[in-house]
């Protein structure tokens, strides 16, 4: 049973360690799909030039979406924030059209965007390219950190658990000694001996990996009610991968332990099982 429930209670830690990536990652991915720069051209540039950026925008793999605002369209909007017609008062439009571009999450960091903007430089007739780097920085940074932490609490709770499950299996054999070296006296197998201790690290994966899919359900289910904007990103299509996941986890890991331990016991000679 503690190690029914250590078990238990290392996946269910597993399952808040895989939800805590899964929602920052797809955080991230929507934060990181409304990163880009803006490409302001020259004040007097061609129709041609605003045509070739459009046509380069639309086929470049880096872009996922671009809005184009021309200079007539941004005296517009500055005329009517102003609540009058500025257009009256000046003789020159003295903005220049400028694409507001989006790029994929895939290439939403620092460097690519570096990489892509230097291209776009090379176009004639570009003013000036703004880019959000800092944010994207600071999110490249904030991930990085997150990964790290969850990668230490993945290793020390796969540790505990190996050692949990290795010492159950090893006391439970130690409690069955006698019947063991009976039946290696009749002839039984090492793989007739070990199976059973195999098949029970099957079932108690299978129940802590139940145990800890019913607590995560329950989480899932009343996070709406805590952060309803969080919980749009965690949609229970990745909870249900994760509960795949953690029981494909929890059964091969103690039957993986449960083998290891029955063959290490099962090595020893008739005068060292009796030791404890």
């Amino acid at each position: 049973m503690t190690a029914l429930i250590s078990v238990g209670l290392m996946l269910l830690l597993l399952g808040v360690a895989a939800i805590t990536a899964a929602t920052a990652r797809n955080i991230s991915d929507g934060i990181r799909s409304d990163f880009g720069f803006v490409v302001i051209m020259d004040r007097d540039c061609s129709q041609e030039s605003v045509m070739a950026m459009k046509t380069l925008l639309l086929r470049s793999d880096y872009v996922e979406r671009f809005t184009f605002t021309s200079k007539d369209d941004i005296l517009e909007q500055e005329s009517q924030e102003m609540g009058q017609d500025i257009s009256s008062l000046i003789e020159i439009n003295p903005y220049a059209s400028e694409f507001n571009v989006k790029v994929k999450p895939a290439y939403s960091n620092a460097d690519s965007i570096a990489v892509f903007t230097q291209f776009v430089e090379l176009s004639p007739e570009v003013s000036e390219i703004i880019v959000e780097s800092d944010i994207i920085k600071d999110v490249d940074m904030a991930l990085e950190r997150i990964r790290n932490v969850l990668l230490i609490v993945v290793f020390v709770l796969f540790l505990i658990s190996v050692v949990l499950i290795n010492n159950t299996v090893s006391l439970s054999i130690y409690s069955r000694r006698f019947i063991i070296h009976t039946m290696r006296l009749v002839g039984a197998t090492a793989n007739f001996i070990r199976w059973p201790f195999v098949k029970a690290g099957c079932i108690n994966g299978f129940i802590s990996a139940t145990i800890a899919i019913l607590v995560l359900s329950g989480i899932r289910l009343y996070l709406p009610s805590v952060d309803p904007v969080f919980a749009i990103y965690l949609p229970w299509v990745h909870m249900a991968v994760l509960f795949i996941i953690i029981i494909i986890l929890g059964v091969a890991l103690c039957a993986f332990t449960a083998a290891f331990a029955a063959s290490r016991h099962l090595r020893a000679t008739y005068d060292e099982m009796f030791l404890k």
